[in-house]
């Protein structure tokens, strides 16, 4: 049997999430991350209004934040659609599916910003260069990429993006400073390329910091 079939994917509303969901989250978040910070966890109920959870066999099996809003944006006349991903978590037995990219899509659809047919802003704080790389991929519009100018649209476009997640960004960097200690740090083997661990040169994984991302799906507007 197709494996994949067997995996049930349900989206809830955070302020619905109970506590056996939570525990099971945590257990997921503390399988798949060293030092798991649990409170970060606990946050991102409070920053995003719903989490696409994972299972298989009763056993949740990924799960991710997400939520997505219409709003203005700089140098735009008209308000975009913005999805906002949130932290992200795949059993290492169900990677490589696809299961990432579903969760964290139905997580961000179920927020009702981004409508079918319309182009939509992509961001996240992307902690390590695996989640950076899902982004990257998915359009040549992603900033900041090595190689790639930061331009002052692109400055003014990553603070705004900030304040839909609450935090405030380094515009030189796109760094999102941390609370000072750990959110945890991947159970993965990867090895960044030189490219990438520029990218990520400002980033203290220590205290918490991540890297302000985004793309724009399936084009950018003229002039990005």
């Amino acid at each position: 049997m197709n494996e994949e079939r067997d995996v049930r994917v349900r989206v809830v509303a955070s302020d619905r999430v109970g506590s056996r969901d939570l525990e099971a989250l945590a257990g997921l978040f503390e399988a798949t991350y060293r030092d798991a910070d649990r409170r970060y966890l606990e946050r991102s109920l409070a920053t995003f209004r719903f989490v696409a959870i994972a299972e298989c066999d009763d056993e949740v099996v990924g799960f991710s934040f997400g939520d997505s809003v219409q709003c203005p944006l700089p140098r735009l006349s008209d308000p975009q659609s913005v999805a906002l991903a949130g932290i992200a978590c795949v059993a290492d037995t169900m990677r490589k599916r696809g299961l990432f990219v579903r969760l964290a899509s139905e997580a961000m659809q179920a927020g009702g910003g981004v409508e079918p047919g319309r182009r939509f802003l992509f961001v996240g704080r992307m902690a390590h260069v695996v989640t950076y790389r899902t982004m990257a991929r998915m359009s040549p519009s992603v900033v900041p990429a090595a190689g790639k100018t930061i331009e002052p649209w692109h400055r003014e476009m990553a603070v705004a993006l900030a304040s839909l997640f609450g935090v405030d960004v380094d515009h030189e960097t796109f760094v999102v400073r941390g609370s000072g200690t750990p959110v945890g740090f991947p159970r993965i083997a990867y090895e960044a390329t030189p490219e990438e661990a520029s990218l990520f040169a400002a980033v203290d994984r220590s205290r918490g910091d991540s890297l302000l991302s985004m793309c724009w799906i399936p084009d950018a507007p003229v002039g990005w």
